[in-house]
């Protein structure tokens, strides 16, 4: 489902910038491995019979989602919820809005009222982080956002990514699962997890830097439970957790309204394109007298 990449990118740029994901995904041993670990212990051989390809694992998944007339008829969002993880002691807010194709916008809220925020008006990107302030998101950063805002998500497969591989069996959670190497258009990569019962995506994996070691470390998304609304299944949530991590970050959907009444602006903040404004208009000093010899 879409933002779900936008989630984890939030939790990632939470004290240290991210590099260019790599999959993790089992799979069996290969003449070119299409990812390898670092300092990891040799992966264990799986079962690679009978493999379905990755055009018919996606196209699984887009039916799994429900009625497509249905899906036609969805064209915006509001997600209401809690968030539980860094930097907050303790939970926070949650607010998304979405609107297709690409519009997206996220609020976390601490009742201190510290504020992370994240959006994208289909061109452009900002963000208000801790520690940060506001200001508008920009180079390899806006081109991943734009990669991870689309509507449908993974469902836009043919449009989203430009490689694609099966890469093997594995499990997510206890649930048998098919995992599948994917490039964005960034050049961001990492292994799609679909469940091998029902067609439902389950998740991704990746390699990034941990924000609180600076390393390289697996970093896994896991799908919470599809509810289905007018047709149409969608996640209620989901967790987000570096290997090693005692506790994982949760994004718990509360309330969800498809179509909602109120247009929502998904432009940055007034307060931002000011700032930027008064930058540009500044004055540059004049050269001081007798400067320069």
């Amino acid at each position: 489902m879409a933002g779900l990449n936008v989630l984890a990118s939030v939790l990632v740029g939470l004290g240290a910038q991210a590099q260019p994901d790599k999959p993790v995904v089992d799979r069996p041993q290969a003449e070119k491995p299409v990812v390898t670990q670092p300092e990891a212990e040799p992966e264990q051989p799986l079962d690679t019979s009978n493999l379905p390809e990755a055009e018919a694992i996606f196209k699984r998944y887009v039916e799994a989602l429900g009625d497509p007339e249905a899906m036609k008829k969805i064209h915006s969002m509001k997600i209401d919820g809690r968030y539980v993880g860094r930097p907050f002691e303790f939970a926070a807010r949650l607010t998304i809005w979405r609107e297709y194709p690409n519009k997206f916008h996220l609020k976390i809220a601490e009742p201190a009222g510290e504020t992370i925020e994240v959006g994208f008006d289909g061109s452009k990107g900002w963000e208000r982080q801790p520690g940060v302030g506001l200001r508008m998101i920009e180079g390899l950063r806006l081109i991943e956002l734009r990669d991870s805002s689309d509507f449908w998500g993974e469902a836009n497969w043919e449009t989203r990514y430009i490689e694609w591989k099966v890469l093997g069996r594995t499990t997510v959670d206890g649930q048998k699962a098919l995992g599948v190497y994917v490039k964005a258009l960034s050049n961001r990569e990492k292994a799609l997890l679909f469940s091998e019962e029902t067609g439902l995506y389950l998740g991704s994996r990746t390699f990034t830097v941990h924000p609180g070691t600076g390393q390289p470390s697996e970093f896994e998304t896991v799908l919470k439970p599809y509810k289905e609304f007018d047709g149409v299944k969608i996640p209620m949530g989901m967790l987000q957790r570096f290997k090693g991590d005692e506790k994982a970050t949760e994004f718990d959907y509360v309330k969800l309204v498809l179509n909602p009444e109120e247009k929502h602006d998904f432009s940055p903040p007034a307060e931002l394109l000011e700032k930027i404004k008064n930058e540009k208009n500044k004055p540059t000093e004049a050269p001081q007298p007798g400067a320069g010899g």
